[in-house]
């Protein structure tokens, strides 16, 4: 084989190496494309809020809790009312009228400020059972989403009672929605509340 046909051969190789790796590129192109694509699902927080059943027992125990702090603070407030209306049989001239006076005052004080702190750390008892609850939706969307292969869990909002809102409030609602459109293949919420049941249930045995 003299020199002319070696070149001509080492041409004809390299061409079909050009057209062999033009044939593939597209196809690593779309691979690289499909595997970069974003994923993405939504979850109803809301509806996921309201049908759990943790959040359901969480709420009756502490309207329980109310309902004992009402009871307390009635017996308390009774006990003032008793004291007030004593000091109103005594003639403010008697000599006993003074001590029970300041025993009429220092109870109506303790009352008021035994009222404010308890009020208060039941606010804030709500506050953390609240939040609790919404740490927990929060991890269990981001556990089924990674097992998916998720990339984004979008909020969606509840639907809106218009009968119940102002035109302006209404507005505001629509044009600050995130989901406009989706897949239900790819709404996460019904998966996360039974993950949520299930892992609540399996607590309580």
């Amino acid at each position: 084989m003299n020199a002319k046909h070696v070149a001509l051969l080492s041409l004809l190789i390299a061409a079909a190496a050009l057209v062999s790796i033009a044939s593939r590129a597209p196809a690593q192109a779309q691979g690289n494309a499909q595997s970069s694509q974003l994923k993405i699902a939504t979850a109803n927080t809301s509806k996921i809020f309201l049908g759990m059943k943790e959040r359901s027992e969480v709420q009756a125990r502490f309207k329980q809790e109310l309902a004992d702090l009402d009871n307390q603070n009635k017996s308390r407030q009774q006990k003032v009312v008793d004291l007030r209306n004593q000091l109103e049989l005594i003639n403010p001239e008697a000599p006993q009228y003074e001590e029970q006076s300041r025993a009429y005052m220092q109870a109506a004080s303790e009352h008021k400020a035994w009222l404010e702190l308890n009020q208060g750390i039941a606010s804030r008892n709500e506050k953390l059972q609240l939040k609790m609850l919404f740490d927990k939706i929060t991890d269990t969307i981001g556990e089924i989403a990674k097992q998916r292969g998720v990339d984004l869990v979008l909020s969606e909002q509840p639907a809106f009672n218009i009968d119940r809102m102002s035109s302006a409030d209404l507005t505001q609602a629509m044009t600050q929605r995130e989901v406009l459109y989706k897949n239900a293949a790819l709404d996460l919420t019904a998966d996360v509340i039974a993950k949520l049941d299930e892992r609540y249930n399996a607590a309580k045995k």
